[in-house]
């Protein structure tokens, strides 16, 4: 049986998605496309190639001519609180992108209408569905270095656009690094580590020939429960690049691990390592599986197996959990605009 999705979104990464992501999944098939306007429709219709799918121009009608089981959400983020409170309203599941919403308070609603209504509430933490990450939490979950004391995580990339139009959607971003990219390493810090975040420290430069109006660099300390301690640095604005997971160093008691994922985005799993020092020095790479589903593509078929089979992977991303990521991506924002420690509430 083939889960039955209407796709909200049809920017350049919501075609990217359609035209990348969701031929992949045999399990998934888009019925319905939702856009703004008849000429939305047809500058789409360009760039989707030979997809016959319908478009529509509202959601209720979309889902009301094609029966779907769920909704896929591609949008920016402002407009993700009404659209996926109308899915699930009319209950359908939901794919929604990151980041979730705009705030915990607005995040704690829909998770309370999708756990009232049955439905599955998942958001693209695509970043979880790497082999690398997978395999450094379970290094951290399996015990055999000790308990974790310290952890580095250092981001670098300069981006290229697809057009003149992306590029200014992204300096006009706010807080294009924090709330673009740093919410899938505050969500990775907790799916590896194990453990909530108590407290924040984040600043943010913007230095004088900086392109974007919020800052597009950042630092940041970030407390664990047991007081394993976080240092995070990231910036849009580097000469070089690292993997879009960032470089990680984690301090174990009996040995580290370096690692890093997502060196192309959703492409290969040529950024995807991890290496273990432990003993005198000895240096061991993992063995990772290569030959599975990866990044969005393992997020929609996880999406589509929790609606079938109702069956999760441990580090699933629902929304329920990634409330959890978006309070302390919350808390770093407000550290920065106040200057101070701010603890992370839920």
């Amino acid at each position: 049986m083939k889960v039955r999705l209407v796709q909200v979104g049809l920017g350049e990464w919501g075609v990217n998605w359609a035209n990348s992501v969701i031929p992949q999944i045999k399990d998934v098939e888009i019925v319905g496309y939702v856009v703004r306007s008849q000429e939305r429709a047809a500058a789409a219709r360009v760039r989707l190639g030979d997809h016959v799918t319908p478009f529509f121009l509202s959601l209720e009608e979309a889902l009301k001519q094609t029966a779907a089981d769920g909704v896929l959400v591609l949008t920016t983020t402002e407009a993700h609180v009404d659209l996926v409170s109308r899915a699930l309203a009319v209950g359908c599941h939901v794919l929604v992108e990151k980041p979730f919403v705009p705030s915990v308070a607005e995040a704690r609603t829909l998770v309370r209408m999708a756990e009232d209504r049955g439905l599955v509430l998942m958001v693209n933490q695509n970043f979880r569905f790497f082999p690398a990450a997978q395999r450094a939490a379970d290094l951290v979950r399996e015990g055999k270095l000790g308990e974790i004391a310290a952890v580095s995580i250092a981001f670098r990339r300069m981006l290229t656009y697809e057009s003149e139009a992306s590029a200014t959607w992204h300096h006009e971003l706010q807080h294009p690094l924090i709330a673009d990219l740093g919410i899938h390493h505050f969500d990775l810090m907790r799916m590896v580590i194990g453990r909530e975040p108590v407290s924040v420290f984040c600043t943010a430069p913007r230095p004088s020939w900086s392109e974007f109006n919020d800052p597009g660099t950042a630092a940041a300390i970030v407390v664990f429960e047991g007081d394993v301690t976080v240092s995070w640095t990231g910036s849009w604005e580097a000469r070089s690049d690292t993997p879009f997971s960032g470089d990680w160093y984690m301090q174990c008691q009996r040995g580290e691990v370096t690692w890093a994922c997502r060196g192309d985005r959703d492409v290969t799993l040529d950024g995807d390592r991890v290496m273990v020092v432990e003993g005198h020095g000895e240096n061991r790479a993992e063995a990772l599986l290569r030959d599975q589903l990866f990044g969005r593509a393992a997020v929609l078929q996880a999406f589509a197996e929790a609606i079938v089979s109702k069956s999760r992977p441990w580090f699933f991303p629902d929304g329920s959990d990634n409330i959890k990521s978006l309070a302390l991506m919350e808390a770093a924002i407000q550290s920065c605009e106040t200057g101070t420690v701010v603890q992370v509430r839920v």
